[in-house]
């Protein structure tokens, strides 16, 4: 059952300072799409479509206003939830956490009316950490209901309410509250049921906007759920890679790669965007055309410290050299893979 983790948990410290790494290496890590990936502009902000209640609702409202926009994922690997965060170009997006569709086909899609999609995974994050455990799914058609993310942060104390398919109980609902707020509001601690088939499914507020996404709990423990917060799931939709279509057809640029093992380079579309680390580091993060992914920090010393994901669910860390001359910045890896990124004279720290 694709429900984190099954074996004991490691510690909060070290599942802290895991998260708190990857938030330095670019807000919600690096995110793998597809072509099918899009620019998201529902999530972004409360105006348009579904907005949150003016007043606080009892569970009753709160199941039968949110029932819509739930669906419930089944995958060859297992059962997990998801729920729908814009409509837009004749597709419905849903998120997910990562590990519900982690090496999948086509995800499986049951609506509460008992209809059902396939589902295309898009966009995934890392999964390497709690915050990082996030996917896009995409479905032909305006299906189901949109979600309004929160924009507000949650508070201890706040009651929540969370909709999923708990040992495949399907569109069932439990309720509590936050607990605590971990890994600098990233991570919500609450106390309302969770279970396998939670994975993926909303917690939402008493006034109907999503707070977070159900993710993990503690093994044999009583109330130590937790959840994405509403703030890292925009992060991630925010950050979308450019899709190789739209890099392609105007907006970016176009990069050099040359691996260890090959004898020539290659030339692919590519666009970068400038983010800050939360060590006050500027980092540069590169998505590529083919999905693949880099993110550097360039350092006064010449070095330039890199971040890699092969968009096919590896990554690793390397450190370089670069130089930088009028066209552009050429970086040489540590296994001598070269990329040359044009137009680029890099912020050093």
């Amino acid at each position: 059952m694709p429900f984190a983790p099954q074996a004991d948990p490691p510690s909060w410290p070290t599942r802290l300072a895991l998260a708190c790494l990857a938030l330095a290496l670019g807000g919600c890590g690096m995110v793998r799409a597809t072509s099918l990936a899009p620019r998201l502009t529902e999530p972004l902000s409360s105006s348009g479509g579904r907005s949150c209640a003016v007043t606080n609702q009892s569970a009753e409202q709160v199941f039968r206003s949110a029932r819509n926009g739930v669906a419930v994922v089944r995958t060859d690997n297992g059962l997990g939830s998801a729920f729908v965060v814009a409509q837009q170009n004749g597709r419905t997006y849903l998120v997910t956490n990562n590990h519900v569709v982690a090496g999948s086909a086509p995800a499986e899609l049951k609506w509460v009316d008992g209809s059902s999609d396939r589902a295309a995974v898009v966009a995934r994050g890392t999964g390497e950490t709690p915050t990082t455990d996030l996917a896009l799914l995409a479905v032909e058609g305006t299906r189901g209901q949109r979600l309004q993310l929160s924009d507000h942060p949650s508070a201890v104390g706040k009651e929540v309410f969370v909709i999923g398919a708990p040992k495949g109980l399907e569109f069932s609902l439990s309720r509590g509250v936050v607990s605590s707020l971990r890994d600098q509001d990233g991570i919500l601690q609450i106390d309302a049921a969770v279970n396998p088939g939670n994975s993926g499914g909303p917690v939402l507020d008493a006034s109907n906007c999503v707070a977070g996404i159900a993710t993990f709990k503690f093994k044999d423990s009583e109330g130590l759920n937790f959840a994405v917060s509403a703030a890292t799931v925009r992060s991630f939709l925010n950050n979308l890679p450019a899709d190789s279509e739209e890099a392609a057809s105007g907006g970016a640029s176009v990069c050099v790669f040359r691996s260890a093992d090959s004898g020539g380079a290659e030339r692919i579309p590519c666009r970068l965007r400038r983010a800050q680390g939360g060590n006050g580091q500027t980092l540069y993060d590169l998505a590529w055309a083919d999905g693949s992914r880099s993110l550097y920090a360039f350092f006064d010393d010449g070095t330039v410290s890199i971040r890699g994901d092969d968009g096919q669910g590896g990554s690793f860390g390397d450190q370089g050299t670069f130089k930088v001359d009028p066209e552009g910045v050429s970086i040489l890896s540590s296994r001598r893979s070269m990329a040359f990124i044009p137009g680029l004279n890099p912020v050093l720290n």
